[in-house]
């Protein structure tokens, strides 16, 4: 668990990440943005933060934090929300912060608690899921400001008021551009929602067009999976440090999500990241990838079909000059101001009223 105060953030003009995770690995989608969003609004506000994996630690945190006088430097609160619930002291912190008079601005993840057809419960999930339906509702009522990546999202989890707050670009990344290789690269997980079996055989058809063409799997595969997949997939696990020398030779990055309601309004934030190493991409055509990519000129839209993607994904790999125009709109897209994490911060700051400057350090101190 871990609390980050700025040094110079004495005056009660900064503000609080308080993230629902332990960001440590980089190597789930939620902590990436809780590391991305603190670079942000470290870089113009005085910013404080408490992470922890679960509820205990964050607790030890936030007594830490408090027994520190942190309230009395922040002037507004910002929370990574979890995707799962939020736990009784977490919500008893946020109305303490509310009366207190800091306004508190959160983060709503998602909500595949409402598609049990697609992502199917297991273990614990029955009691998550009536936890998650409790605590959401009360969470929303703290908030002063709640933050979505799409009305969408807003919509089905019936949010009054929601502010506009998707993933964002990374300018400092390198601009990998199209690779040489005939390499389709995949980053995520391998749910069926994750439409990883439907690339799996839109490969199989890619490769009687482009022999050479192969798939670079990076994600959570066991053992058993690693085993049944073919010869032309190189299976790997990786955290986002580590995806530049992964990503660096293939020829293009694909989202191959299935085009239902869920998918319809959720933004990957890999896709920011594939934008970011200025990537190619083919995807499947789910309304908001639609949305934010149709006129960048950075993207190919698919159907959801084994056939659809297959099409796609061989024009991207044999048309002359085609990977090579949508990875210079990648990277131009990926670096307008407007599309970037420092965009983001500013939209949190701005928002719940803090005020912004240029920070020139942050210090970050362990709790245990």
């Amino acid at each position: 668990m871990t609390a980050a105060p700025d040094a110079a953030s004495s005056t009660g003009q900064g503000i609080l990440l308080y993230g629902m995770y332990d960001p440590t690995g980089l190597d789930r989608a939620p902590k990436v943005r809780i590391e991305m969003m603190t670079r942000a609004l470290s870089g113009l506000a005085p910013t404080e933060r408490i992470t922890g994996r679960n509820g205990r630690a964050r607790t030890v945190a936030v007594l830490k934090w408090l027994r520190g006088g942190g309230s009395r430097r922040v002037r507004a609160v910002y929370v990574e929300a979890a995707t799962t619930t939020s736990m009784p002291n977490d919500l008893a912190f946020l109305l303490l912060m509310r009366l207190l008079r800091k306004p508190v601005g959160v983060y709503f993840r998602d909500a595949y608690q409402l598609y049990r057809d697609v992502y199917p419960r297991r273990r614990l999930r029955v009691f998550m899921d009536w936890a998650w339906r409790a605590t959401n509702p009360i969470l929303a009522r703290i908030a002063t400001v709640r933050f979505v990546q799409s009305f969408g999202l807003a919509e089905v989890l019936h949010l009054k008021s929601p502010q506009l707050l998707p993933p964002g670009t990374d300018t400092a990344s390198p601009d990998l551009g199209a690779g040489k290789d005939p390499i389709v690269a995949y980053v995520g997980a391998t749910a069926w929602a994750d439409g990883f079996e439907t690339l799996i055989q839109a490969m199989g058809l890619v490769r009687a067009r482009c022999p050479e063409a192969r798939l670079l799997a990076v994600g959570q595969l066991s053992a058993e999976r690693r085993a049944t997949l073919p010869e032309y997939v190189d299976a790997r696990r990786a955290g986002r440090d580590e995806l530049v020398e992964l990503l660096r030779g293939a020829r293009l990055c694909v989202i191959p999500r299935p085009i239902i309601e869920y998918t319809n309004f959720v933004l990957p934030i890999k896709l920011w990241d594939y934008l970011s190493y200025g990537k190619p991409i083919v995807a499947t055509a789910a309304t908001e990838t639609v949305r934010l990519l149709e006129s960048s000129g950075a993207a190919l839209f698919t159907p959801d079909t084994v056939e659809g993607l297959a099409d796609g994904l061989t024009r991207m790999l044999t048309e002359d000059g085609l990977a090579e125009r949508c990875a210079v709109a990648a990277r131009a897209f990926a670096e307008a101001p407007d599309n970037t994490w420092d965009a983001r911060g500013r939209t949190v700051l701005e928002t719940l009223g803090v005020p912004v400057g240029p920070i020139a350090d942050v210090r970050t101190v362990t709790s245990s």
